[in-house]
């Protein structure tokens, strides 16, 4: 391997020494990854399921305790106790007034508690009893009171729950299930016995369960000692054995969860919980392949990304690769034109490595003369171009050709005031602009020389906008380099109101904010979409003004009041498209003397 590698390039050293080993590298952390998905997923699956079952069952659990107090407070009432009593004396005002209240206690109990209440029966062994259906009709009502009292006795305090089963003591033409709360009063051998019980609603109860949602094929089942009541039917491949059931019923009084396989053998996790006031099991039954039903799209998420990453990685060594041994190659290369006597030749690489820095080096060495000549070159350049540009912005020459057209128009049409006006203004324009030289003139100069040039631009365009200028007079006397103004009413005018349907607006005003004396020129025109807004703003840090117009007055305004003034100081752009545009000027409001002197 070593012979092999001798002779052979620096970039397949590289693919051959490296390669392999990220390779390796990102299918394990691939492989870990998934792994570590797919067992996270399940514990936090597991942990929700058990959630939502200690959730439903608290809830569940407020529902039954809520009617067991509805029992407790009937078989308590005095009225009941009453006509329990064998001591029957005839028809007495008592015994109706006793039946009369224990007849409107049951209609409250019912009506206040309707959506979960199906009926109300009570009975005694002295022959008495009431009961309370008022959605059927009932074709008979009765109980075997000795019967349910020897089945029944296992309770020291008498109080029992039935699961879901058929109502055997309203006898209604449906069919209708339901679940039983009741009181057994008393024993067989007793002279006084009976039985207050409230018949619940399945459906109700069904209903709460279904609204849980649990997995597309789990289900919820509430288990008690004489049967099971569940949210649906599992399907036939995730049914639960009958031992599930049995163990589930041997947990009463436990909370918890456990992995068990379904009548078909698919694997299937059970949480549970236990209903404090009746001890039945409150069971969430999830298959398994529910839980992990994520997992399938996190494997493939982690494959389809690993290979990705391996082309990408595969693809970045080989770049890399190159990309070190592309810069030996030409330094070789160059050498030995160097060495033939060309010393013309550039050692210069784009590169900040030990080799960037080597043949930096020798580019210097070479060309270092001829970089501060260019230089100079460049400097002298870039100054006359400024200045040009600066006379051109301030001349104007198709800003006053287009005026004196303008002129000569309305001379033509015989309006001699309008165009009188638009000589004066155009006067007054220049003469400010020229300002006998000074670069730094009054804001009130500034705002006039501004005035005249809106004034001129109204007529020309024979009113199609209005213009307003504010500005405190705090304001005036303060300083500015000329042309400061102008530049941006004629972006506002050309980029912003030209572009508008419709009248537009142009208002220029001044306050000063603290320390800073603040112009603004808003528009109510085009305004500017936010990319245009953001290279506009990168234009405003940069070195230099782009060949645009509209670029090169915002830089050339904003550079010349940093240079001024500070970089504290200088625009800032606000706008929304189709809206407005807003220009800020900043100036100082403490100005040195020599500032007002050039």
């Amino acid at each position: 391997m070593k012979r092999y590698l001798l002779d052979k390039p620096i970039q397949t050293k590289l693919l051959i020494t490296f390669l392999p080993v990220m390779i390796l590298s990102i299918i394990a952390t691939g492989g870990f990854s998934y792994w570590s998905a797919s067992d996270q997923l399940r514990k936090n699956s597991l942990y929700s399921l058990a959630d939502t079952t200690y959730q439903t069952a608290l809830f569940l659990d407020d529902k039954f305790l809520t009617i067991f107090e509805q029992l407790v407070n009937l078989e308590d009432t005095t009225s009941l106790r009453n006509l329990l009593s064998v001591n029957d004396q005839g028809d007495t005002p008592q015994k109706f007034n006793d039946i009369i209240e224990l007849h409107n206690r049951l209609e409250s109990v019912y009506h206040s508690y309707n959506a979960m209440v199906d009926s109300i029966y009570v009975a005694f062994n002295n022959g008495r009893s009431f009961n309370l259906q008022q959605e059927y009709v009932p074709r008979s009502v009765s109980i075997d009171l000795p019967a349910w009292q020897q089945r029944y006795n296992t309770s020291d305090k008498g109080y029992y729950w039935l699961n879901s089963h058929k109502d055997a003591i309203f006898d209604t033409v449906e069919d209708r299930k339901v679940l039983s709360s009741f009181k057994m009063i008393g024993t067989p051998t007793s002279s006084s016995s009976g039985i207050v019980l409230i018949n619940l609603r399945e459906s109700y109860f069904l209903e709460i369960m279904q609204n849980v949602q649990i997995s597309p094929n789990g289900a919820l089942a509430l288990i008690s000692p004489d049967g099971e009541l569940f949210s649906k039917a599992l399907k036939e491949d995730y049914e639960v054995k009958p031992g599930t059931i049995m163990e589930l019923r041997r947990r009463a009084g436990e909370s918890g969860s456990l992995t068990v396989d379904s009548a078909a053998g698919r694997k299937i996790d059970i949480a549970y919980q236990t209903l404090p006031l009746n001890g039945w099991v409150l069971a969430a039954i999830v298959p398994e392949e529910d839980i992990l039903e994520g997992a399938e799209r996190i494997q493939w998420i982690v494959l389809a990304v690993t290979l990705a990453i391996l082309v990408l990685v595969a693809g970045a060594a080989t770049l890399a690769a190159r990309n070190l041994s592309n810069p030996i190659r030409y330094l070789s290369k160059q050498v030995k034109r160097f060495e033939r006597g060309d010393f013309s030749v550039s050692f210069e690489i784009d590169q900040r490595n030990e080799i960037g820095v080597l043949a930096t080096g020798l580019t210097r060495l070479a060309d270092s003369v001829e970089q501060l000549l260019s230089e100079v070159r460049e400097e002298q350049e870039q100054k006359r171009r400024a200045e040009m540009r600066a006379l051109q912005a301030q001349i104007q020459p198709h800003f006053l050709y287009n005026t004196l057209g303008s002129i000569k128009h309305l001379i033509d049409l015989e309006e001699r005031e309008r165009a009188s006006l638009m000589v004066g203004a155009l006067t007054r324009y220049f003469r400010i602009g020229i300002s006998k030289g000074r670069e730094l003139i009054t804001v009130a100069e500034e705002i006039e020389h501004v005035r005249s040039y809106l004034l001129i631009l109204n007529i020309r365009y024979n009113e199609d906008f209005d213009y307003t200028i504010d500005v405190d007079e705090e304001l005036l006397k303060l300083h500015i380099p000329k042309l400061t103004l102008q530049p941006l009413v004629e972006n506002a005018v050309y980029h912003g109101i030209k572009n508008k349907r419709g009248k537009g607006i142009v208002t220029i005003t001044g306050r000063l904010d603290g320390d800073t004396a603040v112009l603004e020129i808003y528009d109510n025109g085009q305004g500017i979409v936010p990319e245009r807004l953001k290279l506009l703003w990168e234009s405003l840090q940069a070195d230099s003004a782009g060949d645009e117009a509209l670029t090169f007055g915002l830089w050339n305004a904003h550079r010349r009041l940093a240079l001024q003034f500070g970089a504290a100081y200088g625009l800032s752009l606000e706008s929304e498209e189709m809206k407005y545009t807003r220009v800020t000027v900043q100036l100082p409001r403490a100005q040195k003397e020599e500032e007002h002197h050039d």
